[in-house]
């Protein structure tokens, strides 16, 4: 047994120890966290201080040190983010993290490569580099800052002279927020990549430029349709065999498809297997408008009114049972299902038909184990308070508008919930809005 490390080792208090290693595996974004944190920690308490007893002479080496190697370990993460956007896409991307420590280098690879997966990358990059190029100017390699002369014996930062701590803060911070920003673009493309809405040469976003940019599917035989596919192939430097794949997957995809007036079928379930599931639902549930949510009806009851409520309740679930355990299918719970719960995502369509095929499999599970476990399959659903809140919301996504103003139309909502509002603003958005993003 290897002798125990009484330096950097667990003790008391238990709060007061750092996670480490497997316990935590943390990566470069973790690490850089840390190093960015200490170096803003340092610059407030030197600011302060005011130069009255911590020396911004001595301070400056650690402060610049852990800005400088935070700025290395996030542009790592970030090409560890783009080796999995890459791989979605088929390529491959060789980079050495793990021996590569000169930044404008590192900088330099993430630009070109990252600019050349996606142009969204460019305004952000735009707004990264001016300050990345300055620490590549005076400490490329993370030495300026460790040591007072270099490895061959030159004294550093001869060139510089004065560094001012406030202006390190504005610079840093700026620095810090774009990087934040540019993880969060990562996070958002490795998940669109993942939903396979692409092309060789053309992102999920360029797709929808394009089918905002065609007429509708309707004119499509007309002659200036061909000089349309000639603009297109020209303008995005594509062939027409990538093209035609572009059109396919605009056609397939709910919200792209909707620009060229076509509209995929819902999953599993007809616009009237819908409606009657909403009819069933509202047979169980009393709708009064609340602020922001469909909400039931609270009322104070005695004893024998509560038990009259629930033999009721009883028999109205024995009564849709008894008409829907005759035609009711896996397809038609799982699409239900899908419609519901994909009301807590309301980002990519795609993750609609993810959740349905997810759900189908359990639904053919529960109908080979027998009709209670269907039923209770049905009820999941139909018990939900919020059911007929979220199938609107994600009709309206999926832009089978023509259904949601139906349903609406059905059970006089009206204007009575302020949600309504933003759930058919948000079916007439022509694309998805990617400004959170820098872009």
């Amino acid at each position: 047994m290897s002798k125990p490390n009484k330096t950097f080792c667990g003790a008391t208090p238990t709060w007061a120890n750092a996670c480490v290693g497997n316990n935590g595996s943390p990566g470069y974004w973790e690490y850089s966290k840390g190093f960015s944190s200490a170096a803003n920690l340092l610059i407030d308490t030197v600011l302060g201080d005011k130069g009255r007893t911590l020396s911004v002479d001595e301070f400056v080496y650690p402060v610049c040190f852990n800005m400088r190697h935070s700025v290395e370990l996030r542009l790592k993460a970030a090409i560890a983010d783009l080796r999995t956007i890459a791989s979605f896409r088929g390529e491959k991307i060789l980079f050495d993290s793990a021996g590569s420590h000169d930044i404008g280098q590192i900088w330099e690879f993430f630009k070109g490569y990252s600019e050349s997966i996606d142009e969204r990358y460019k305004l952000l990059n735009q707004r990264i580099y001016s300050t990345i190029g300055d620490i590549a100017e005076v400490d490329a390699t993370g030495q300026t800052f460790r040591y007072p002369v270099s490895a061959e014996s030159q004294k550093h930062l001869t060139d510089v002279s004065l560094i001012n701590f406030l202006n390190l803060k504005h610079q840093f911070n700026d620095l810090e927020k774009n990087l934040d920003t540019l993880h969060k673009l990562n996070v958002f493309l490795i998940e669109e990549y993942s939903l396979g809405t692409f092309t060789k040469n053309l992102s999920r976003k360029q797709l929808f430029d394009i089918a905002e940019s065609i007429p509708p599917i309707s004119t499509w035989t007309e002659d200036h349709f061909d000089e349309t596919r000639g603009r297109i192939k020209s303008e995005y430097g594509i062939s027409g065999n990538e093209l035609s794949k572009a059109i396919n997957l605009i056609k397939k995809n709910y919200e792209l498809s909707h620009l060229i007036d076509i509209q995929p079928s819902l999953m599993g379930v007809t616009h009237d297997g819908v409606i009657n599931f909403l009819e069933k639902w509202a047979r169980l549930h009393e709708i009064h408008a609340g602020t922001d949510e469909i909400t039931i009806e609270d009322n104070s009851q005695t004893l024998d009114e509560l038990l009259d409520c629930l033999s009721r309740d009883a028999d109205i679930r024995n009564e849709i049972w008894k008409e829907e355990s005759q035609v009711i299918t896996p397809e038609t719970i799982a699409g239900i299902s899908a419609l519901y719960y994909f009301a807590r995502d309301l980002d990519f369509s795609e993750i609609y038909i993810k959740i349905y095929d997810m759900d189908k499999k359990m639904a053919d599970y529960d109908f080979e184990a027998g009709d209670d476990k269907v039923r209770n399959s049905y009820f999941h659903i139909l018990d939900k308070t919020n059911a007929l809140h979220n199938i609107l919301q994600t009709l309206y996504f999926i832009k089978h508008i023509d259904l949601a103003e139906l349903i609406v139309e059905r059970h006089s909502l009206g204007d009575k919930f302020s949600w309504l509002d933003s759930a058919r603003s948000g079916a007439l958005f022509l694309k998805p809005d990617y400004s959170g993003y820098g872009i």
